[in-house]
């Protein structure tokens, strides 16, 4: 891909050396301290949840789940942008993109674009799956929709037959249409989250909530995976088939 896309890193603090070297990598790039109010917890007494969950979850982490899973798409930085494509830090693309991923999600009408599926431990998960199921309940969705019973347990996975099996959406790599995001519906589930508590009581994460938001409020065809883009983010790879024989032709 060849167009000069605004890249946007947001930060709670980075130093001039390290935006320089940044720059010298990339010239497009913005640089943008997060304003604080958007870190605060709403409906939550800090002093009464847990300094640390799970080994690594510090209050610091919370708020960015938090912040990843709903109030990200009404930044007033990005109300000038239809489209988002979210990166981490350590995110690599580890080749050429042939199609422009933006051009995909445009043409083909998605409004969420992800490179894989993983599995939340079940700690990490306290009391979301009934808040979900809550929140149905109170939008008068009698079933699931269909696209979330794709990751409903049949119960051959020894979960229970009709709940959430705890798959999420890889968010290190994530694409969407900011107004399905900041629509009513998802930031609706967003607000209902939030009043409980979950992301500091429990450290509910960005990911599983992507996946229930998205597939509560989009249809099948309106999600996209992506299988032709070459990236890596830890111990997940994803190496498009051209790649893979060319690697296979090169031993």
């Amino acid at each position: 891909v060849d167009r000069p896309y605004p890249v946007i890193i947001f930060h709670e603090g980075l130093g001039a050396l390290q935006m320089e070297g940044l720059r010298l990598l990339y010239p497009n790039l913005a640089f943008h301290r997060l304003d604080e109010s958007f870190l605060k917890a709403p409906y939550v007494n800090i002093a009464e949840v847990p300094k640390i969950i799970g080994g690594h979850a510090s209050v610091g982490y919370r708020h960015m789940c938090r912040f990843f899973s709903g109030s990200m798409f009404n930044y007033p930085l990005l109300a000038g942008y239809e489209w988002f494509w979210r990166l981490d830090s350590d995110s690599f693309i580890l080749g050429r993109i042939e199609k422009d991923p933006f051009v995909t999600m445009r043409d083909g009408k998605h409004v969420y674009g992800y490179m894989g599926v993983g599995r939340e431990d079940e700690y990490l998960t306290t009391g979301l799956w009934p808040a979900t199921k809550d929140y149905m309940a109170e939008r008068g969705m009698t079933k699931p929709p269909k696209l979330l019973t794709k990751y409903l347990s049949d119960g051959s996975d020894g979960g229970v037959e009709g709940e959430w099996d705890r798959s999420y959406y890889y968010t290190n790599f994530e694409m969407g249409h900011l107004p399905f995001f900041r629509g009513e519906k998802y930031q609706a589930y967003f607000r209902h989250l939030e009043r409980l508590g979950g992301f500091y009581h429990y450290r509910w994460g960005d990911a599983p909530i992507r996946l229930l938001g998205v597939a509560m409020h989009a249809k099948q065809q309106q999600v996209h995976r992506f299988a032709d883009i070459p990236y890596s983010h830890k111990v997940f790879v994803i190496l498009p088939k051209k790649m893979r024989e060319e690697a296979t032709l090169g031993d």
